[in-house]
């Protein structure tokens, strides 16, 4: 039966070859036979099965009877619940709901009870803490107390009670911290008296390993505090008392093992010396080492507080305004600066000793990592100050510098060079100048030779250093003649403008530093050589600087003498010989005061200058005058005999009085380009026609050398009638 198919038998059985015209009629005794085969099997298989089933039947017949039974009873319990238990259940709930209630109650009565017990604990271990004078005790009682109110039980901030307790205890920790910086102002108390001359400052500490001292600090430690006064006593000792005693002249002396007196005394520019410094603060601090160790909680003490509040900004100030002025400004004392450092290592181990510093981590020797930078930058301070201080000194104290004559003979040559490097210095020889690597003899201030003096100790300082010392000083060096363009012409600018002394010898100056700064350069390199640069040292680019400097102010000079004689003249009656007819004495004394201005310019500059500078200067001021003095005269269209017999005698004196303001006499006619004009033009005024003629000779005379034609007409004009023998004259002269 297990492999019996309905669905293969039935196909089987509608399935046949007349499927098409069969009737149900037909194939219902198929199917019914069918039926009657599968009913007979399974009694069979009934028959041979194992299973007992009408057992089974019957079985499940008593089983279903037995949950008939069942619904039944639950029938019944369902019933009587709903009937009986649910109004029982109902009355619990609403017991159970009126119990909670009255337990929230009571509990809402218990919380504030217990909060008001304990509030009165509180209160009475402060009572407790005063009674045994503790005031350790008494503030944490009352903190406590502060602290627990602060979150209360429901309820409890509508009793009256809870704002009394709370205002109550803000009284009574007011109270307690007055009483504790009562005892603070005891324990400590410092005073400053200042004075015209002196500040006296006095410290008290009554301090000591005590029962009470200790709870002091441990009272105002639970209240907070601590940290506040110490740290109102920390700046106090650092403002009032350290930096005092770093930058002024003091004297701490400790009158008793608890009164400390620190007197500082008021000097003006007065830096007192590292070794002052520390003496006076070891003194200090041993002092607050012995009474301010005490350790109060935990390893704790007023000392560590301070230094771990002050100790890195008074480091910080002692090596700023102190250590730092220690470093050398030469190198022979940076050599032996070791001692002063080991001075200094000693004093930051004592101020770890005295729990001032905490171990390795604040340093006072921290600056000597940069030794090299900070002695470059102490020596550029010192050689700029000293460069300004000798800018600042008087120009007229002067020397004698430089050669007479440039000697003879070839000194770039040697017998010990090849034969291609002498053919070079040969051609080295023709092509530059002698003169460059001479400088004439003249004078100048004796503060050039210090300022050239320095720069030299500059750079010989300089190559004996490292790369980072040199390099400084090496800008340093040109700084300090940039510096000499700022400072020298403000400086001293009033006897610049006024004495021409000032001016030869300032305009000598800067010749002067040019010359050695030519070759300055390659000095600094010969003393270099062998070390690897990465910049270039050179100074030539400063020459013309110096130079431009030099000539600028001494032209300034030339342009107020030159205003000066043009003044003079054109003051007198030379500025108006066209309405005159005769010239008033101011015109002679106008002459002559021009003279004698010259001659004072002579006997100033003659000897200051290189007399080639000089002769230069003097033609220049000379041709001006003459030049002014043949304008005045070609420019006139009538000159009566008189005129021209004054004006021929003044300019007679210029020819004799000018070449004495030259070295040599015969310069004037070398130098003064107008000089041979001025010579001709007397001539013209003190001649005759024909005289005239004779020195034209028809252009090529000495009056068509230094005249034009115009000139030459106009004067003619000027000084003669009208004529046939002048227009004869004239009509030659074209």
């Amino acid at each position: 039966m297990e492999n019996y198919n309905v669905d293969t038998v039935l196909k089987d059985i509608f399935d046949s070859k007349d499927s098409n015209n069969w009737k149900p009629s037909d194939k219902i005794p198929l199917v019914t036979k069918e039926i009657e085969t599968l009913k007979n099997d399974l009694k069979t298989f009934l028959k041979s099965s194992d299973y007992n089933m009408d057992a089974i039947l019957k079985e499940s017949q008593e089983l279903c009877d037995e949950t008939n039974l069942l619904v039944s009873g639950m029938e019944m319990c369902k019933q009587e619940i709903e009937e009986e238990t649910m109004a029982e259940i109902l009355h619990s709930i609403e017991n159970h709901d009126r119990l909670t209630k009255e337990l929230e109650s009571v509990n809402f009565a218990l919380n504030i009870v217990y909060d008001v017990v304990q509030c009165g604990k509180y209160v009475k271990e402060f009572d407790d803490g005063r009674e045994a004078q503790s005031f350790t005790r008494a503030v944490e009682a009352v903190y406590d107390l502060l602290q627990y109110i602060e979150m209360p039980a429901e309820g409890f901030k509508q009793l009256d009670m809870y704002n009394n307790t709370r205002h109550t205890a803000q009284l009574i920790l007011d109270s307690l911290l007055s009483d504790l910086y009562g005892e603070w102002d005891r324990l400590i108390s410092t005073s400053v008296k200042p004075g015209n001359k002196k500040t006296t400052i006095t410290i008290t500490l009554n301090i000591e390993d005590s029962l009470i001292v200790i709870d002091v600090l441990n009272a105002l430690e639970k209240s907070k505090k601590l940290v506040e006064k110490v740290m109102e006593f920390s700046q106090f000792l650092l403002k009032d008392v350290l930096v005092p005693i770093i930058n002024n002249d003091c004297i701490v002396f400790a009158e008793t093992d608890e009164l400390m007196t620190i007197t500082v005394n008021q000097k003006p520019d007065f830096k007192p010396a590292y070794d002052a410094v520390i003496a006076n603060l070891r003194l200090l601090f041993h002092y607050l080492s012995n009474k301010l160790n005490v350790e109060y909680y935990r390893d704790n003490s007023i000392m560590k507080m301070m230094g771990k509040q002050i100790c890195a900004e008074f480091s910080d100030i002692l090596v700023k305004d102190c250590l730092i002025d220690t470093i050398p400004n030469n190198i022979n004392e940076l050599q032996s600066y070791g001692q002063i450092t080991s001075e200094i290592e000693d004093f930051q181990h004592f101020l770890v000793i005295v729990k001032f510093f905490p171990d390795d981590k604040i340093s006072i020797l921290k600056y000597v990592n940069n030794i090299d930078i900070l002695f470059a930058s102490k020596s550029s301070q010192y050689f700029l100050e000293t460069a300004r201080t000798i800018m600042l000194k008087d120009l007229s104290v002067t020397m004698s510098i430089g050669v007479e004559t440039i000697p003879e003979g070839n000194p770039g040559t040697s017998a010990d060079v090849s034969g291609t490097e002498e053919e070079a210095l040969k051609i080295l020889n023709k092509t530059m100048p002698r003169s460059l690597f001479y400088f004439p003899r003249c004078m100048i201030s004796k503060t050039a030779q210090e300022l050239l003096d320095l720069v030299y100790v500059m750079m010989e300082q300089a190559v004996q250093c490292s790369d980072v010392v040199c390099k400084k000083l090496y800008n340093t060096t040109r700084l300090v003649f940039e510096l000499y363009d700022a400072v020298v012409p403000y400086h001293h600018e009033n006897y610049l403008q006024t004495i021409p002394q000032y001016v030869a010898l300032f305009h000598n100056n800067c010749m002067y530093l040019a010359h050695n700064l030519q070759t300055f350069g390659d000095k600094w390199l010969i003393l270099m050589e062998g070390r690897e640069l990465d910049y270039p040292i050179s100074f030539v680019d400063l020459v013309q600087k110096l130079r431009d400097l030099g000539y600028r102010h001494l032209a300034i000079h030339m342009q107020q003498q030159r205003k000066q004689i043009l003044d003079n003249i054109r003051s007198s009656d030379l500025n108006c010989i066209v309405v005159k007819d005769v010239l008033s004495d101011n015109a002679e004394a106008a002459v002559r005061q021009c003279l004698r201005q010259l001659h004072l310019l002579k006997n100033v500059w003659i000897g200051v200058f290189p007399i080639n500078v000089f002769t230069r200067l003097m033609a220049t001021l000379v041709n001006m005058f003459v030049d002014e003095l043949i304008h005045r005269v070609c420019t006139v269209e009538d000159i009566s005999m008189e005129m021209a017999t004054q004006l021929t005698d003044m300019y007679t004196l210029v020819v004799q009085k000018a070449p004495l303001l030259f070295q040599n006499t015969t310069d004037v006619e070398q130098y003064v380009k107008s000089w041979k004009k001025l010579q001709e033009l007397i001539f013209v005024l003190g001649g005759s026609l024909k005289d005239i003629e004779k020195h034209w000779k028809d252009g090529t005379g000495p009056l068509a050398v230094h005249f034009n034609t115009e000139e030459l007409r106009s004067l003619i004009k000027a000084l003669f009638q009208n004529t046939q023998f002048r227009a004869n004259l004239l009509s030659k002269i074209k």
